[in-house]
Parts: C-alpha cells; sequence; structure tokens
C-alpha cells in the first residue's frame, strides 16, 4: 500500500493533467434503449447529492448520540413528573368544585332561614370573633 502511495505521490503531476483532460468528447454515446435508465440514474445521482449534507451531518452526530439519549431521558423523567402533578391538581379541581356545589347548594337554604326568621322578627346575634376567655384573659392583665 505504501508503494502505491509514493507512486501516486511521484506521478501527481501527470495525474492532474490526466484529471484536467476529458476522457471522451463532450457527450457518452448511449444506446436508445437505456436512455430511460440513464434519465433515472441522473435523478437518483441528484437526489444523493441534495440529501448529501443531511446524510453527512448524521453520520458526524452519531458520537454525540448517546448524551442526546441521556437528555431526552431526562427530559421524559421530568416530562412524567409533570404529568402526574398536573393529574393531582386536576383531581384537586374536581374534589373543590364538588364542594363549591355543595356550599352553593346550602346558600338558599341559609337565605330562606335568615328571610322567615326575619319575618318572625327573631334577630340572631352574630358570631363573636373571640372568645369569653381571651376577652377576660386580655381584661386581667
Amino acid at each position: 500500500m505504501n508503494n502505491h502511495l509514493e507512486a501516486v505521490l511521484k506521478e501527481k503531476r501527470s495525474l492532474r493533467q490526466r484529471l484536467l483532460k476529458p476522457m471522451c468528447q463532450g457527450n457518452l454515446p448511449i444506446e436508445a434503449v437505456y436512455h430511460r435508465y440513464m434519465v433515472h440514474l441522473l435523478e437518483l445521482a441528484v437526489t444523493f447529492i441534495e440529501r448529501l449534507e443531511d446524510h453527512l451531518e448524521t453520520i458526524r452526530n452519531i458520537p454525540h448520540l448517546d448524551a442526546d439519549l441521556k437528555k431526552m431521558s431526562t427530559a421524559l423523567a421530568k416530562m412524567d413528573i409533570l404529568v402526574t402533578e398536573t393529574e393531582e391538581l386536576a383531581e384537586n379541581i374536581l374534589k373543590w368544585r364538588e364542594q363549591q356545589k355543595e356550599v352553593s347548594s346550602y346558600i338558599p337554604k341559609i337565605l330562606a332561614e335568615k328571610n322567615s326568621l326575619h319575618k318572625h322578627d327573631v334577630i340572631v346575634p352574630p358570631l363573636p370573633l373571640t372568645s369569653k376567655v381571651n376577652v377576660q384573659t386580655i381584661n386581667a392583665k
């Protein structure tokens, strides 16, 4: 292999000249039977060249694949946690709604009782904010 590479390096100038010189005329004679195959071959070549950069980028990213997979696993775990928390919040909201429905169903009953007490001139004293024990201890000080 080394001998071959040394020979190539020695003949570098003649190789360049051969590569610059066209190997044939401006076109290659192809029988008409094979024209459709050549068209298909050229379409494939154009598609390959268009996608070549993407393929090369994919190959360049292969060493980083493990790190990317770890990041994706971490992100997936975080998403699972967020889904669990969201489900818990949804359950709490539904419980809260049920409690609000219960409270709102009692409001008309309370208002009806209050109205009936007003009709009979019964005065309901407001609930004290402090207990008598707290008031006595404050007064004693």
